[in-house]
């Protein structure tokens, strides 16, 4: 089901909110040291400005993943940022405290990459650095139009100017290039166990038989009939005829009708050329998509329709207790509306386990369902999800062999070996956390999550 799987991508992608960038500077134009480590005659430390840069590139990711509060606000509005829950899981937070507690842990770990980057005696490269100014020339002539003044008025917006960005630059090549030396390029250094230890702790692994509570609204022909069109690549567009049960047309010259693809028209018997001939028995019917791209038209089933959708999907479920995988995928392939499961993931889906899906939108909270249903499930057995989306028979898998490696699950790993890192790397951190110390009044005077402006650009 096209649907729901757009939503599941879009979190895939979501997760990656957490690992966030951060940046050092050591006074003068960059600011005031917000925070500071010195420790084996290494001194490093971030400026409050920088912190406050960091901020708003939060809230900017947080607006362009859509992210909004149970009561619909999104991050330019004072009530997503009023929202109080358990964001964490354990502690009740508005989402602005949340939210700049995440941002200032995260410079916390960044500070600590800024010392072992100098403890390791590593150095960025002369290609890296000549990148970075590339990158600072180019946003004075296309940002600030060829002056670095008019730049700085932009930076400014975000508690920025030129010095803290390019610091922010550098504290993110050094940071990528310490993470490279300790890990491998993508994690290339580590080992099978680490890797399969962290996908055991981190991700369930499930396939399901849906049976949705709403129905696509589909393309009609002129006479609103369904249209019906092959369903294979090759023929990707071109609709299907009954030729068997049809009847060609034929214009008022006698020459047969064609349609824009030069197929033969078939027509219903007797419709006298009125109503098209479908095969609606191996043709599918093609969705109507919404103008923003983020699913398909719907509309609501009636009471009737929703009770023998609830009694399929409960009859089912009790039909598959203590079933075959196999048959349990073969029901799958028969029987579900989430088609893009059946037909593109065959190894089924990943999804984090401790991520507030709620936090992107509501649309998103059916997923915490399923998540939740997994961890109460032994691997094979077989549990019924009822989500705003409809009736879930959910199947807990265990994961496959370096089920994050394969080509086949990219679309849920694709932050897997960034999050791993970014444990393994906070693990270090660790270590560190009392050579750290803060400017608690200094912080007192730095603006919230709240008050900063979106930054999507710098």
């Amino acid at each position: 089901m096209k649907t729901i799987t757009l939503r599941i991508l879009a979190l895939c992608l979501a997760c990656v909110l957490l690992l966030l960038t951060c940046a050092s500077c050591t006074g003068g134009k960059t600011g005031k040291p917000l925070l500071t480590l010195e420790k084996d005659g290494i001194s490093v430390s971030i400026s409050v400005n920088v912190y406050q840069l960091m901020l708003t590139r939060m809230k900017g990711s947080l607006a362009f993943y859509g992210y909004t509060s149970p009561d619909g606000s999104t991050p330019d509005k004072a009530g997503f940022w009023e929202w109080l829950d358990k964001h964490d899981g354990t502690t009740l937070q508005t989402a602005d405290e949340f939210y700049c507690d995440a941002v200032l842990d995260s410079c916390r770990s960044y500070l600590v990459a800024l010392y072992l980057f100098e403890k390791e005696g590593l150095s960025l490269s002369a290609a890296t650095l000549e990148q970075i100014e590339t990158d600072l020339e180019e946003l004075i002539r296309t940002d600030g139009n060829g002056s670095k003044t008019k730049l700085n008025a932009l930076l400014a917006t975000y508690g920025a100017n030129y010095d803290i960005l390019k610091e922010a630059y550098l504290i993110e090549a050094k940071a990528d290039a310490l993470r490279e030396h300790l890990y491998g390029k993508n994690g290339s250094k580590l080992g099978t166990n680490i890797k399969d230890e962290y996908l055991e702790e981190n991700y369930v692994h499930f396939r399901q038989i849906l049976f949705t509570t709403y129905r696509y609204v589909y393309e009609k022909d002129a006479n609103g009939d369904t249209v019906y069109y092959y369903s294979d690549e090759e023929n990707k567009g071109r609709i299907f005829y009954d030729v068997h049960n049809g009847v060609i047309g034929y214009d008022e010259n006698g020459a047969e009708i064609k349609d824009k693809n030069g197929d033969t028209v078939y027509y219903v018997k007797g419709s006298e050329q009125a109503h098209i001939a479908y095969n609606k028995t191996h043709g599918e019917p093609v969705p109507i998509p919404l103008k923003d791209g983020s699913g398909y038209e719907v509309e609501n089933m009636t009471e009737e329709e929703l009770a023998e959708v609830k009694a399929k999907a409960e009859e089912l479920y009790n039909e598959l207790q203590g079933s075959t995988q196999a048959v349990f995928e073969a029901v799958m392939e028969a029987e579900s509306d989430d088609m893009a499961e059946v037909g593109e993931y065959e190894d089924g889906y990943y999804l984090p386990k401790n991520l507030n899906y709620a936090a992107s939108g509501s649309s998103y909270a059916y997923l915490s369902q399923l998540v939740s249903a997994m961890e109460e499930l032994e691997e094979g057995e077989i549990t019924l999800v009822k989500s705003d989306f409809g009736y879930h028979i959910v199947r807990k898998y265990a994961h496959s062999d370096k089920a994050y490696d394969k080509e086949e699950n990219k679309t849920w790993f694709s932050s897997f070996y960034s999050g791993l890192i970014e444990q393994l790397f906070m693990e270090r951190c660790e270590e560190h956390a009392n050579d750290i110390s803060l400017d608690e009044a200094l912080l007192a005077t730095a603006p919230s999550m709240k008050e900063v402006g979106i930054n999507y650009y710098y």
